[in-house]
């Protein structure tokens, strides 16, 4: 056994004591009641949910993902980091209600959520059905990388399969035994370890580049070529530019990936758009509503939205992954660019087009000549990012499918220690499920957790109809929704393999993603049953349903002096979509300096687009702020839910200055709105 070798298992035994540690101590507080087991007694503080929520989130999709795209795709890629303010911006609109709707009935799931509020079984089993089959491919990827790191980093002395299955047994335990007290605990240990992994393997691709001048000329030189993975845009975008370093177009009218591929890469900004959107749907799934409900208060929230994902998950994203991305392909790993000698150094082995995902196991071997201990610890994080991931969705999904199926159809009598013990074995079987997927069915794997995201994101217009619209109505939902996931599962590549690849379509028609195809029909079908119902007064629980929303209206806690802020909150919302990560994206092409002019000619020393996103990525930062902080999305309710919980008085903003009384009321949002159709058009003639 290597030296290496050895330092990777000094540093996996010292992870692993900790969470073996935390499991055995977490279950001595969880056997009291279903709510100390599965929702950590409903008391996670702001930086305990700060800290977890934000690595369970994030870190283990995106810690290895971003890297092997940024370096196959190039800055066209970097788009997709506007996940950090997308994903929190979905969550503002959710969590405080959904939590404000648990604390007052109970809830522990989202399924009993839906079921009391839809009075509908259709729409519970629909939550429990799209729980397993979100959660069983996404952990068979998450342990899959686990494996393929140990074997990389082992020089095969320890085979991928060997490595998935004996690691991925410390999740299992901490989560079967601590509950999500557990979970929360170990957590903030594997936030931090994910946060300075990150950040460490950036700086030490920027260390061996040499600095910043040297980073922005051999880019430049590169921008000039047309070396490139997707080659040049040939005018889509505003010019003839290198798609490494340009969005191609607002839009392409292709069939799809598999059936014509768009010119110069498919990361078009209606494709960024719809996939930052879509990306929502992590958020939105019943696995991950349910971290809502842990929270002590709504305050809570703001942490995670403002600090956890915007600030912190925006910085390692736009900033470190892409030292790491584009610094890979400067160092060796692109053979395109070595034999045309733009590289900097070759220190890194060449990576073939299709095995782009190993880049960030490489870029770790560069320590191995300088400090084999760090080589160990930074493995270890990439291990606790994925698994900070995979233990709250195995104890999320376990928890679901146990209360909304189990309990509530097989076993409707269970006490709370045979319940407790049922919720322990199906979160081994799909623990089971997951590792069988990862290591006999790998096509599978990849297919269904492609497709996993975008089905969870078809459950936003059950939530709308939950906390925003109550003329959303049962059938509705449910026609939406079924319809949605149909409509994903078709601008996918499952949907050529079901159809014998008879589909006129690809994956991605249009440059726009599966989720929000799916989204539109989803809407559609929603909106029209909804007003169907209504015209013949087929609509009998309306009544019932606005005893719901009355509530949350009652107790949000939005001040009326604020209230005119709302039309304000809408048009700076449109805006930042439409310049950030909407059709304006393509601004950015050359709003600082055209690719092929130059490094002299780059205002900002940097590829414009780059520079482009890093100004919206900051404006993305402030509109979270001001729609959590500001607008009470994720603030204290003005009266307490149950007897103890913190609340804001209705006077306490009383007296604040409402300095924004007079921007963005009436209606003036609509004049913003045609403004951006107005834009819309122009890029359409002059972009596409």
């Amino acid at each position: 056994m290597s030296e290496k070798s050895v330092w990777l298992f000094i540093f996996i035994l010292l992870y692993a004591a900790y969470c073996f540690f935390w499991g055995v101590r977490g279950s001595r507080y969880n056997s009291d009641n279903p709510e100390n087991y599965y929702l950590a007694n409903r008391n996670i503080s702001s930086w305990v949910f700060f800290f977890a929520a934000t690595a369970a989130t994030f870190a283990g999709l995106t810690v290895i993902s971003q890297t092997s795209l940024i370096y196959h795709d190039g800055f066209q890629y970097v788009g997709t980091a506007f996940i950090a303010i997308t994903v929190p911006l979905g969550s503002i609109f959710f969590f405080k209600r959904q939590w404000m709707l648990s604390r007052k009935f109970g809830y522990i799931t989202p399924g009993e959520m839906y079921y009391d509020y839809y009075k509908s079984d259709t729409i519970r089993i629909i939550s429990v059905l799209v729980t397993f089959f979100f959660a069983v491919p996404l952990l068979a990827v998450l342990f899959g990388a686990t494996g393929y790191l140990i074997n990389i980093l082992t020089g095969e002395y320890v085979s991928r399969e060997l490595g998935m299955w004996v690691i991925s047994t410390i999740v299992l335990f901490y989560v079967t035994r601590g509950g999500f007290k557990s979970i929360f605990s170990v957590g903030v240990v594997q936030s931090w370890l994910y946060f300075l992994t990150v950040i460490i393997l950036g700086l030490i691709t920027y260390s061996f580049i040499g600095d910043f001048e040297s980073f922005g000329k051999s880019l430049a030189k590169i921008a000039s070529s047309k070396v490139s993975f997707w080659g040049n845009t040939n005018g889509y975008g505003g010019g003839d530019y290198n798609g490494y370093f340009a969005l191609p177009g607002v839009i392409q009218w292709v069939a799809g990936l598999g059936k014509n591929e768009a010119v110069g890469g498919p990361w078009t900004a209606m494709m960024i758009f719809t996939f930052t959107i879509s990306f929502m749907g992590i958020i939105l799934s019943p696995s991950f509503s349910m971290l809502s409900y842990t929270a002590k208060h709504p305050k809570v929230f703001s942490y995670y939205q403002i600090w956890g994902s915007a600030v912190v998950v925006g910085l390692l994203l736009f900033i470190f992954t892409t030292f790491q991305g584009i610094g890979a392909s400067l160092l060796g790993a692109n053979a395109e660019i070595n034999s045309n000698g733009f590289l900097i150094d070759k220190l890194l082995p060449e990576i073939s087009n299709s095995d782009h995902s190993s880049i960030i196991y490489h870029i770790i071997s560069l320590m191995d000549n300088h400090a084999l201990w760090l080589t160990g610890l930074l493995a270890v994080g990439l291990i606790a990012a994925l698994q900070s991931t995979a233990a709250s969705l195995l104890m999320t999904s376990g928890s679901i499918i146990t209360r909304d199926f189990y309990k509530a159809y097989v076993d409707q009598n269970l006490n709370w220690d045979k319940e407790r013990r049922a919720a322990r074995i199906i979160m081994m079987l799909i623990f089971l499920a997951s590792l069988y997927l990862a290591t006999f069915a790998k096509p599978a794997m990849i297919i269904f957790s492609g497709i996993s995201i975008s089905i969870a994101f078809q459950f936003l217009i059950v939530l709308l109809g939950l906390v925003w619209f109550p003329w959303i109505t049962r059938g509705a939902a449910i026609s939406g929704i079924i319809i949605g996931i149909i409509i994903v599962i078709l601008t996918e590549t499952i949907g050529q393999q079901i159809s014998g690849n008879r589909l006129p379509w690809g994956r991605w028609p249009l440059t726009i993603h599966s989720g929000v195809w799916g989204l539109l029909f989803n809407v559609f079908i929603c909106f029209s049953v909804s007003a169907f119902s209504s015209i013949i007064k087929m609509d009998n629980d309306r009544d019932y349903r606005q005893k719901f929303h009355n509530f949350l209206d009652e107790n949000m806690g939005l001040h009326p002096s604020r209230t005119k802020l709302r039309s304000f909150a809408y048009v700076i919302a449109l805006i930042w979509l439409f310049f950030g990560v909407g059709p304006g994206q393509v601004l950015g092409n050359n709003f600082f300096g055209a690719p092929d002019a130059g490094y002299d000619s780059w205002i900002l020393k940097i590829p414009s687009l780059w520079g482009y996103q890093l100004i919206w990525w900051f404006f993305g930062i402030g509109l979270i702020w001001f729609l959590a902080s500001k607008m009470d999305l994720s603030t204290l309710p003005n009266r307490p839910i149950q007897s103890g919980d913190p609340h804001k008085f209705p006077d306490e903003v009383s007296g604040e200055k409402n300095y924004l009384d007079n921007l963005g009321t009436g209606y003036g949002w609509i004049l913003i709105l045609i403004g951006l159709a107005i834009f819309s058009i122009i890029f359409y003639v002059y972009y596409v």
